[in-house]
């Protein structure tokens, strides 16, 4: 179990360990030219059968050949890196992130407000240099994120990442569209854009549009100001004709039935949380495979806010991936258990059970809908209290397996279904010749378990071979 943290002590953690930030700091990187690896096990992420003692040819930052020892004969002149007894997959793709959110309640002020001690304005701005993330996904084997909501400065993240060595890739949604009149805003800029009338949703579409967004988002929620009537459901048709339109995807937050179809009918392209009330049922499956749906299902994320009310943070959850995770959060992410006003051991033993049985719905829906042949991307929503930037993707990823998915379909929905849904599935997901050279190098076979994805000894981003050891903040 975690070891509280004090406040003061909170203060001389982060300051002592700060310098392990410094050397991976952004930077774009030429790509190594020539390299070959040789004799691993190669799982490419469209859910062919493993090929062992394969070989994967790199040139310029990009694969040129994956397969058998005889279909991808090492070319002259390319440097050779011996993997034998070795896993090689695709780069994990977390199709849910906010880079807006720090990964605790000084993030989410509406989850448990801490700004007295953490002004939110300044959590913000922190916010800004996304470097300590990056470096936490990398060292977790993501190579790719859709940040799927959040501050406009999110879109300017995207240029100086695509062509690192030492960043995953970044898409971004920008600010949302949203049913409810959400406050947590900044006072020059918002990530919340309340579609009270059709005309905001028309000026709200054509702003992130005119700033080249990668989707346009809809938050489309139960609440006070969200009920369930004509005007939302023509508002989020309005925004999805608005998406189409404008050429880019309609994604949406709707974790209710009703909500979801009526994304669905409005051509959503991405759910990024799966139906939490409800059994999916023929109909939805029908709108989700004509609108080309891939369904997000974030298992994992209600389990951080579950821990943040009740003051006991699971870190044993993450095991080794803890050091992945930048020494501030790490240490706010202790801190937790310090913090007045837990909840009774009856209540936390309550929320448990209806946690186990919203589990037990969800991962139903999510059975149904991959035995129905929707596409299912494993998505985070990382930045939410406790759900972590990096390593949550073991967690959401064995959530996805104890769903009752098999290993090999875990890899596809972290893989391809995930750059599916970020709008790069041309270039990125698969290993595949031409798609771009991001890996990960296992030391045990993750489909036998899915855990074994834990076991990252390397990882490549644009063509750069990195050791895990030396991503990891220690």
């Amino acid at each position: 179990m975690s070891k509280p943290v004090t406040f003061a002590t909170f203060f001389v953690v982060m300051l002592t360990e700060l310098a392990a930030l410094a050397p991976m700091r952004l930077h774009a990187q030429e790509s190594p030219a020539l390299v070959a690896l040789i004799g691993a096990t190669l799982i490419d992420g469209t859910g062919a059968a493993p090929i062992a003692d394969a070989v994967v040819v790199v040139r310029d930052g990009r694969i040129a050949c994956a397969g058998t020892r005889a279909a991808c004969p090492v070319p002259p002149g390319f440097a050779t890196i011996e993997v034998a007894g070795r896993w090689i997959m695709p780069g994990i793709v977390d199709a849910h992130v906010h880079y807006s959110q720090t990964g605790w309640a000084d993030g989410r002020p509406d989850a448990l407000d801490m700004r007295e001690r953490f002004p939110y304005e300044r959590t913000v701005a922190e916010l800004r240099d996304p470097a300590p993330f990056y470096r936490s996904y990398l060292c977790s084997g993501v190579t790719a994120t859709f940040d799927v909501g959040g501050y406009p400065w999110t879109w300017d993240l995207r240029a100086d990442a695509e062509h690192s060595t030492t960043a995953p890739h970044v898409a971004a949604a920008g600010p949302l569209l949203s049913t409810r009149d959400h406050w947590l805003n900044m006072p020059a800029e918002r990530q919340f854009m309340h579609i009270a009338t059709d005309s905001i949703v028309e000026a709200g579409a054509a702003y992130l549009i005119a700033n080249r967004t990668d989707a346009i988002k809809v938050w489309f929620i139960h609440g006070p100001n969200a009920p369930d009537s004509a005007d939302w459901s023509r508002r989020v048709r309005l925004a999805g004709e608005a998406a189409r339109a404008g050429g880019v995807p309609l994604i949406v937050h709707a974790t209710g039935l009703w909500q979801a179809k009526h994304a669905l009918r409005a051509g959503a392209k991405l759910l990024v949380h799966g139906v939490a009330d409800e059994p999916v049922d023929d109909e939805f499956i029908a709108l989700a495979r004509r609108a080309g749906t891939v369904y997000t299902p974030t298992l994992v994320v209600t389990n951080g806010y579950r821990q943040l009310a009740a003051r006991s943070f699971d870190d044993d959850a993450y095991g080794g991936g803890m050091a992945c995770v930048d020494p501030a959060t790490r240490a706010k992410a202790f801190l937790t258990d310090s913090l007045p006003g837990g909840q009774p051991d009856e209540v936390v033993a309550r929320n448990a059970l209806r946690a186990a049985a919203s589990f037990e719905l969800e991962s139903a829906n999510v059975r149904r809908l991959h035995a129905a042949g929707v596409p299912v991307a494993m998505g985070t929503d990382a930045g939410n209290p406790l759900t972590l930037h990096g390593p949550s993707v073991y967690l959401e990823m064995e959530a996805l397996q104890a769903a009752g998915l098999s290993p090999m379909a875990v890899i596809v929905s972290a893989t391809r279904n995930g750059a599916l849904a970020m709008g790069r599935a041309d270039d990125l997901g698969t290993l595949e010749r031409g798609r771009i050279a991001d890996l990960l190098v296992l030391g045990a076979d993750p489909t036998a378990d899915i855990a074994n994805v834990r076991t990252v000894e390397r990882v490549m981003r644009n063509g750069l071979l990195h050791e895990r050891s030396a991503l990891e903040f220690r």
